[in-house]
């Protein structure tokens, strides 16, 4: 029976069954050294590298001590800098309590605020979210941190540094005193030591373990910039192009694994997929067939893939990012084995980009751009393959038994039969159902470096908090002068001075067009596309 440290650290029965389930038996430094800190209810500032475990070392704590469902308002909230860190520490929450009855929910901007907030109607927990978001449901009172025991800021130097000093200011404010504060940061820059003088107590501890992740350098890395709706052709064509034999596939969830499996067995790629939902019989089964080369390529999450020691991988293909990068070390260490040299793709959308040069800097590694094959590229490394073997088949002498049918044909028609079967076999050897070329580049340009991947635009307007401006207030003067839906405005940022406001970009032209200098509460206002930040 394998020994699990976890066990020694003081967790709650129901959270370490699921730290068992999620396959962990040894804690990570910072785990290890700030969660029996954190069980005594100090305040902990934790020090560590994105990707160290800081979610579980906190989650576990949290889902420990909270008692479940004794009131409607939520106990406990953590606040992230990016949505996309929040739906990660949602889902990480949801897997520590998964025996565990803890109401959890995410809320975060370019989403639907309607459903969030029938979510926290209905009663709530945990609250993870965004500090935009938080504060806007906090304006229309529908969040209330009356209740609120713990406070957590993950990533508090990173949301320093996106300008979320003020919106974290006045949330700590309106949170009880006798609170437990829990701040964890890669760095401890100015403003971080200023939140634990202001809004810490003075007993806090400070728990920093230093960060040693390197990938192995047998693998080479490199990274693919596309949009959302061509990731899957993109990965088809790095398939096709580089002729790739055996290699896993990584997605983030079970959903996505399902999705991309089934859309590859329709192309006739050999794959099957590996995640957890999947019986221990289908996944020992599946992984003898990928060992002995009977299937080509696995489709897995990261939990399921723990188990995978195949040393021929030659490729791995991150479909999707990890949530961490402790996760993204694992999945690039299953190529590259036994001195032999792997190769790592990964397909992003540009609002990933920032995590991608976080893990470089943490791994202390390069993660080249490249750029997708054209169809071209792939049509003559596929025509290159099968002239190469053919000619293998030839000095084999494999073909000595065909050649007097070859005999019996017309001399006129055997260039049009070779050429004929070599199309029949080069069909089968394409999978995806090529329409194009190429896939269009991202572009550098003003309005598409500041599109969001779920398709919304953030502009940049000249009021904010000190005219009084109000998130109702935007609502209904995009509604009424733009003529556009509420659906179309998604996260809503209120500054001193001004004002952050995502905008559906299919409807961008008219907000532009229509609400420029126009006026908001009495107040005449200035529109344009924001900068990125």
């Amino acid at each position: 029976m394998i020994e699990n440290k976890f066990n020694e650290l003081g967790l709650s029965k129901n959270v370490l069954k699921a730290i068992a389930a999620m396959g962990f038996s040894n804690p990570s430094r910072i785990q290890e050294e700030a969660i029996p800190v954190l069980l005594t209810g100090v305040d902990v500032i934790g020090q560590a590298q994105t990707g160290t475990g800081k979610t579980l070392a906190f989650g576990s704590v949290l889902l420990s001590k909270l008692k479940a469902g004794n009131d409607i308002l939520p106990q406990a909230i953590v606040l992230s800098p990016t949505r996309e860190l929040a739906m990660q520490i949602h889902e990480e929450l949801g897997r520590i309590g998964k025996f565990s009855d803890c109401r959890i929910t995410c809320v975060y901007g370019g989403s639907e605020i309607e459903r969030q907030i029938r979510n926290i109607k209905k009663g709530v927990d945990i609250i993870v979210g965004t500090p935009g978001r938080v504060m806007d449901l906090m304006r229309r009172n529908v969040l209330k941190l009356d209740n609120i025991k713990y406070v957590v800021l993950d990533e508090a130097d990173e949301m320093l540094n996106m300008g979320f000093v003020e919106d974290i200011e006045t949330i700590l404010e309106k949170v009880d005193d006798d609170r437990q504060t829990i701040l964890f940061s890669a760095t401890m820059p100015t403003g971080i030591k200023k939140i634990a003088q202001n809004y810490m107590h003075d007993d806090f501890k400070h728990v920093a373990v230093i960060s040693k992740q390197t990938t192995a350098t047998s693998v080479k890395q490199y990274y693919y910039e596309v949009k959302h709706k061509d990731r899957f052709e993109a990965m088809c064509r790095l398939i096709d192009a580089a002729d790739i034999k055996t290699g896993i596939i990584f997605c983030r969830t079970k959903r996505s694994v399902d999705e991309v499996t089934e859309k590859m067995q329709q192309a006739k790629y050999n794959v099957e997929a590996m995640h957890g939902d999947l019986s221990q019989n289908h996944r020992l089964n599946t992984l003898r067939k990928f060992k002995n080369g009977t299937i080509n390529f696995l489709v897995a999450t990261d939990v399921a893939a723990r188990g995978i020691d195949v040393e021929n991988v030659t490729h791995v293909i991150n479909y999707e990012l990890p949530q961490d990068i402790e996760s993204y070390v694992h999945r690039i260490g299953r190529t590259g084995r036994a001195n032999k040299e792997g190769q790592a793709y990964t397909i992003i959308t540009p609002r990933e980009k920032s995590f991608l040069r976080q893990i470089e800097r943490v791994t202390k590694t390069t993660i080249s751009k490249a750029k997708i094959p054209t169809l071209q590229e792939i049509s003559e490394n596929k025509i290159g393959t099968l002239v190469s073997q053919v000619e293998d088949e030839i000095l084999a002498g494999n073909h000595k038994k065909f050649k007097s049918i070859i005999n019996e044909l017309d001399p006129t028609l055997l260039p049009d039969f070779a050429a004929a079967l070599l199309h029949m076999l080069y069909r089968q050897q394409l999978g995806y159902d090529y329409k194009r070329d190429e896939i269009q580049e991202i572009t550098n340009s003003k309005k598409q470096r500041q599109r969001n991947e779920d398709g919304y635009v953030r502009i940049f307007i000249t009021a904010g908090s000190m005219d009084r401006i109000k998130a109702s207030n935007i609502i209904n003067f995009f509604v009424s002068k733009a003529g556009i839906r509420k659906d179309d405005i998604g996260d809503i940022d209120i500054k001193r001075k001004f004002t952050f406001v995502d905008i559906n970009e299919q409807v961008i032209s008219k907000v532009l067009k229509k609400c420029n200098r126009q006026k908001i509460n009495n107040r005449r206002i200035e529109i344009e596309i924001a900068n990125q930040k």
